[in-house]
């Protein structure tokens, strides 16, 4: 069970992400700190040097010959069902199909494990979560952010377009002239993709690869956490859907825990196991 000290090691980690948040969007909507000119700014140092130098970081003190296969082939499973799901949807219905494309796989499996994951599930399943989550993070820093970028790219080349994280998050929320930026029916598409559609193909795809136990409970609740925010990043320097992916990040992290917990207890109740 959760105790009062993980809870609290929980918020402890959490609680700062938020208040960074709070106080970007409160230097633009109320103190006029920032111009949309500087908030572009920030957004580039982030997208061109934080990010790296984070991913970096986290890369270097994983050890590869000490990862865990099945998560390793769960989490590519999961990542291909959601690649062609979405290009066969985004095909047949929509008509920005490459823009739903990228979108959707952004949505549905790319969480924020390294800010928000490890500390959650730490205080959920202790030390075993988060050495289970940085490898996540390896596999998000080294493969999948860089098949985002390359679908960006490919989105781009073919004419269809020509920040720290949290703060880019909170500045981008407060030069838009509401939270909910994308509409609400938009923006309950983007909370069933991100916190229904991605548990279950992390369910799916773990649980045909042969995970079973603990191992398969933190693989779930890791797909439910919040929107990643590098995905977000990404798309505000492309343009592609970032009122979507900011709306998601914002409503997602205020829900972030108790969807967690919900799972958590859920998957007691129902003895997954």
């Amino acid at each position: 069970m959760v105790s009062w000290k993980n809870i609290y090691l929980v918020l402890e980690a959490t609680v700062p992400l938020y208040v960074a948040m709070i106080l970007a969007y409160l230097s633009i909507k109320w103190w006029k700190l920032f111009t949309p000119d500087q908030c572009s700014g920030i957004n580039k140092f982030v997208a061109k040097f934080s990010i790296p130098l984070l991913s970096f970081q986290v890369i270097s003190t994983t050890d590869p010959y000490d990862m865990n296969i099945k998560l390793i082939y769960s989490d590519i499973l999961q990542k291909s069902l959601a690649l062609l799901g979405f290009a066969a949807i985004s095909k047949a219905c929509c008509v920005e199909k490459f823009d739903w494309l990228i979108t959707g796989f952004s949505l549905s499996t790319l969480p924020n494990t390294l800010i928000v994951g490890i500390p959650l599930l730490k205080g959920m399943y202790g030390e075993q979560a988060g050495k289970l989550l940085s490898q996540i993070v390896v596999l998000q820093s080294l493969i999948w952010y860089t098949l985002l970028l390359f679908l960006f790219e490919l989105r781009a080349a073919n004419g269809m377009a020509t920040t720290t994280s949290s703060e880019i998050t909170g500045l981008f929320t407060a030069l838009q002239t509401k939270i909910i930026a994308c509409g609400a029916k938009r923006m309950l598409l983007a909370l069933a993709i991100r916190f229904f559609l991605g548990p279950a193909l992390m369910g799916i795809s773990s649980y045909a690869i042969g995970m079973r136990g603990v191992l398969l409970k933190i693989a779930i609740v890791q797909a439910a956490l919040p929107q990643g925010i590098v995905p977000f990043v990404f798309a505000k320097e492309y343009n592609v859907h970032a009122d979507i992916l900011s709306t998601a990040i914002i409503v997602g992290m205020m829900v972030a825990v108790p969807v967690a917990l919900s799972y958590y207890f859920a998957m007691i109740i129902l003895a997954i196991k």
